[in-house]
C-alpha cells in the first residue's frame, strides 16, 4: 500500500492544480469522517488535499440581509462569535450543540455539508433557512445541494468555499440526541423569512435516515397562522422516517411532530400551551423490547415496493439482460452472465468518505415464470468481497404481480424482502445506515431502470427481473461498503 501524500495549498488556483493532477485526491477539512474512515481502511486516497491555509475559507462577515460563513470556519468559532449570537443565535446555538468540544474545535461547516450525513445538524439549518452554497464554480440553492444518503451536487472538481445564510425573521433549531454520539435522533429548524410581503415558512428534518428534508405540510400550516395552534393533530407519516437500533421510525416520526412545536413554541412563547398539547417527548428506547421493534429490524431485513410502468413479461425479460442491468447499477465497472442464472460485476462504491471495489458474484434462481402465471418469485443470492475490507452477502425474494396504473396503463408491481449479512471491517460501521440506504439506492435503481426500459433503443430489449433484483442486492453491498 503506498503511503498518501499530504498536500497543503495555499490559494484556489493551487488548489485546483492539485485535484487536476491528483483525481484520487481528497479534500481534508476537519476530518472528523475521513480520517476515521481512513483508520478502519476504508478509504485509501492517494492525497490529502488540506485546505486550512485557504484564506477564502475562513472569514465570517455579516451584511444587512446575509451572514458569509466560510467553509473552514469550525463549529466552535461559529458558536462563538458574538454578532452571531446576537444578531442570528440560531446558527450559534446550532454549531455550540455538535458533539463535544473536542470535534467542536477541529470539524468545519463545509465539512459537515460535504460529508451530508442523514443525522448531522448543519445540513437541517442550511435547508431550513434556505441558504446559498458558493463553490469555485457556480451557486448552489440548499434545496438542490443535498441530493442522498452522504452524497451532494458538488461536482468531483468544485470546492465548497462557504455558505451565504439569509437573514430569518425567525430561526430556531431543536434536536434530541443520541447519547453517545450526540447525532440528532432527530432535530427540526423551523425558520420564516424577513420581508413583510414573504412570510415563507420552511421547516427542516434530519435523523429520518434518508437524509436531510423539508416538511410541506407543516410549513404550510404554519405559513397560514404561525402559532404552535397551527400544528395541533399534523403528523409526520411513519414512512418518511427509518427504523434502527436506537429508535423505530413511528417514534422519530412522533417525535418529530413534537419537536416541530417545541421550536415554533420557543419563537412565539407558547411554553405552557406546547406542554398542554404535545406533552413531554415520549421515553427514550434505550432497551427495547423485542416485540417493540419492527419485525424487519429483528429479522435483518429490507423490505420496499415500487411500480414500474411496463408490462410484467417485459420487466421480467429486462432483469436477465446483462446490457439493461449494468446501467442502472450505481458504480458498476462490468456486468457479466455466466450462465442462466449466474452472473458476476464489479461495483465501485462510496458513500462519503468510504470507497471500495469489490467483486460480486449473484445467483438466480426463478421459482414461478411469467408462464406459470402470477405473482411471479425469483430468489437472489449476492455475495460481494472487498478484499480486506471484508464481505457482503444478501438473500433476496423478488414477486411481481402485473398492476394498471392511474392512466389506465399496464404496469408492474415489485415487492422484495432482503437479508444481508456484512462483515470484517466494514462491520465495524454498524448497521445505522443500512436500512436508509439500501431504499434510497433501490429507488435509484428503479428511476435508471424506468429510464433505461423507455428508452427508443431499448424499446424491443428484454427487461430483467435479475435487474431489479441485482441492482437492490447491488445496492445494498453498496450500502454495507459505504457506511
Amino acid at each position: 500500500m503506498k503511503p498518501v501524500q499530504y498536500l497543503r495549498p495555499e490559494s484556489l488556483s493551487a488548489l485546483e492544480r492539485c485535484l487536476q493532477q491528483h483525481p484520487q485526491a481528497q479534500l481534508l477539512a476537519g476530518g472528523q469522517s475521513l480520517l476515521a474512515a481512513m483508520r478502519l481502511g476504508l478509504t485509501q486516497p492517494s492525497h490529502l488535499v488540506d485546505l486550512q491555509d485557504l484564506p477564502e475559507l475562513q472569514n465570517i462577515q455579516l451584511e444587512d440581509d446575509h451572514v458569509w460563513i466560510g467553509a473552514m470556519v469550525t463549529h466552535a468559532r461559529i458558536a462563538a462569535h458574538a454578532d452571531l449570537q446576537r444578531q442570528h443565535p440560531m446558527l450559534a446555538q446550532l454549531a455550540a450543540g455538535i458533539a463535544d468540544p473536542q470535534v467542536r474545535n477541529v470539524g468545519t461547516l463545509g465539512g459537515s455539508l460535504a460529508n451530508n450525513d442523514p443525522a448531522a445538524c448543519w445540513p437541517t439549518g442550511v435547508l431550513a433557512t434556505g441558504a446559498t452554497l458558493m463553490t469555485n464554480q457556480r451557486e448552489l440553492p440548499a434545496d438542490a445541494f443535498f441530493t442522498d444518503l452522504f452524497t451532494t451536487a458538488l461536482l468531483p472538481s468544485e470546492v465548497l468555499l462557504g455558505v451565504r445564510f439569509p437573514v430569518c425573521a425567525s430561526a430556531q433549531y431543536v434536536k434530541y440526541e443520541q447519547p453517545a454520539s450526540r447525532f440528532a435522533l432527530v432535530g427540526v429548524a423551523v425558520t420564516r423569512a424577513t420581508r413583510p410581503n414573504n412570510r415563507a415558512v420552511r421547516v427542516a428534518i434530519t435523523g429520518l435516515g434518508h437524509g436531510v428534508r423539508r416538511w410541506p405540510q407543516a410549513e404550510a400550516a404554519l405559513q397560514a397562522h404561525w402559532s404552535v395552534q397551527a400544528l395541533q393533530g399534523l403528523n409526520l407519516p411513519e414512512d418518511w422516517a427509518q427504523s434502527d437500533v436506537h429508535a423505530s421510525a413511528s417514534y422519530r416520526a412522533h417525535l418529530s411532530a413534537v419537536l416541530c412545536r417545541r421550536a415554533v413554541a420557543a419563537d412565539t412563547g407558547e411554553s405552557a400551551s406546547l406542554r398542554a398539547q404535545a406533552g413531554p417527548a415520549p421515553p427514550w428506547p434505550h432497551n427495547p423490547a423485542p416485540s417493540a421493534r419492527p419485525a424487519a429490524l429483528l429479522e435483518g431485513a429490507i423490505t420496499g415496493s415500487h411500480h414500474l410502468p411496463h408490462p410484467l413479461r417485459s420487466v421480467w425479460q429486462a432483469l436477465l439482460d446483462p446490457a439493461v442491468l449494468q446501467p442502472c447499477i450505481a458504480g458498476c465497472d462490468t456486468l457479466q452472465r455466466l450462465d442462466e442464472t449466474h452472473y458476476s460485476a464489479v461495483v465501485k462504491v462510496g458513500l462519503g468518505p468510504v470507497s471500495a471495489r469489490f467483486v460480486t458474484q449473484i445467483q438466480l434462481t426463478p421459482v414461478r415464470t411469467p408462464d406459470q402465471g402470477e405473482p411471479t418469485e425469483c430468489h437472489l443470492h449476492v455475495a460481494g468481497d472487498a478484499g480486506s475490507l471484508g464481505q457482503g452477502s444478501a438473500t433476496v425474494v423478488v414477486h411481481m404481480h402485473s398492476e394498471t396504473s392511474d392512466n389506465g396503463n399496464p404496469g408492474t408491481r415489485l415487492v422484495w424482502h432482503a437479508t444481508p449479512q456484512v462483515s470484517g471491517r466494514l462491520a465495524q460501521l454498524g448497521n445505522r445506515l443500512l436500512q436508509a440506504s439500501a431504499r434510497s439506492l433501490s429507488g435509484q435503481f428503479f428511476v435508471r431502470l424506468t429510464q433505461v426500459m423507455g428508452s427508443p433503443n431499448m424499446a424491443s430489449a428484454s427487461g430483467g427481473f435479475f435487474y431489479a433484483c441485482c441492482s437492490r442486492l447491488m445496492r445494498w453491498l453498496r450500502y454495507f461498503f459505504k457506511r
